[in-house]
């Protein structure tokens, strides 16, 4: 009996030993799991922390990168305006230069017509009547001086026609209505091309657009005899609110049967720029060219003063 008790005594210490051996176990593997846990989500917090950081780093990065694109966007419009406002002022320089010299050209075309006319008309005619003078009951010299006073007389109406070139008395005299009428009577009689011209308004224009609307015609109708191989032209102007047109027309082969560098466009199209205005190519109504200026104008007195009232 004792022995029994004996062996159930060391069994009771075994199982003992090895239930504090499993407790101790479990309480090794509860510690680890506990620093094992609190291991995680320090390294949690650590991989949040520096996440955060990073994200606000990058946030503080983007924000920088925005007001650097920011600030460089606001230069470049401000240096955009800038430039801009320096090519119009270089474009409006060169306008005004260009205005001068074109105002001084005429000025000498002017000058030069007077010349021309007085000049030269009244050498031929002193010739002419010199010659009448001195000659006329010469024998035998009927003949000769018949053709000399034809040449005479030729001399005196190229002299006229040059001077009428360089500088139209009409123009000044009586307006772009009365010059563009003699001027396609002219070209008809050159050229035996009919020429009509119906030139309405023409009082609202300044000396300035008169004149360089009578430079462009002359020169397009030069283009006409050259190239169009018309059998009419019109020339029509007129204005419509604070706008004058006048167009160039003819009914010759039109802008596709001739050379682009021989209508002389660059020249036509600064003569129109120079007034602030445009200068159109089409075809025209029977099938040849078209020439279309717009011009701008200053508002009608009758219109500034129903302004006024209101």
């Amino acid at each position: 009996m004792e022995a029994i008790r004996a062996d159930f005594a060391r069994l009771d210490r075994v199982l003992r030993q090895e239930i504090d051996a499993r407790n101790q176990k479990v309480a090794t593997l509860k510690q680890r799991a506990f620093w094992s846990e609190g291991g995680l989500t320090l390294l949690g917090i650590v991989l949040i922390t520096g996440a955060y950081v990073l994200l606000l780093r990058e946030q503080k990065r983007r924000i920088r990168a925005e007001h650097a694109l920011q600030y460089a966007n606001a230069h470049l419009e401000s240096e955009v305006v800038h430039r801009t406002a320096e090519l119009e002022k270089a474009r409006g320089e060169i306008a005004a230069f260009a205005q001068r010299l074109d105002n001084g050209i005429e000025v000498e075309r002017r000058r030069l017509a007077r010349e021309v006319h007085d000049q030269l008309g009244q050498i031929f005619t002193a010739l002419k009547m010199s010659l009448n003078h001195h000659f006329k009951n010469v024998p035998d010299m009927a003949e000769p001086i018949e053709r000399m006073n034809r040449l005479l007389g030729d001399g005196v109406a190229t002299a006229r026609r040059i001077a009428g070139e360089l500088r139209p008395p009409l123009l000044d005299d009586l307006g772009l209505g009365a010059a563009l009428t003699h001027k396609a009577q002219r070209f008809s009689e050159d050229t035996r091309v009919p020429c009509a011209a119906i030139i309405e308004h023409d009082e609202r224009l300044s000396p300035e657009q008169a004149t360089q609307l009578y430079r462009i015609v002359q020169e397009a109708l030069t283009n006409v005899a050259r190239h169009a191989d018309a059998s009419q032209v019109w020339i029509e102007g007129s204005a419509r609110d604070d706008q004058y047109g006048l167009a160039i027309e003819d009914n010759g082969c039109g802008i596709s049967g001739v050379v682009a560098s021989s209508l002389g466009l660059l020249s036509l199209r600064e003569r129109a720029a120079l007034m602030g205005g445009t200068l159109e190519l089409g075809p025209g109504r029977s099938g040849g060219l078209r020439v279309q200026v717009r011009l701008p104008l200053k508002p009608s007195q009758e219109k500034a003063d129903a302004d006024s009232d209101h």
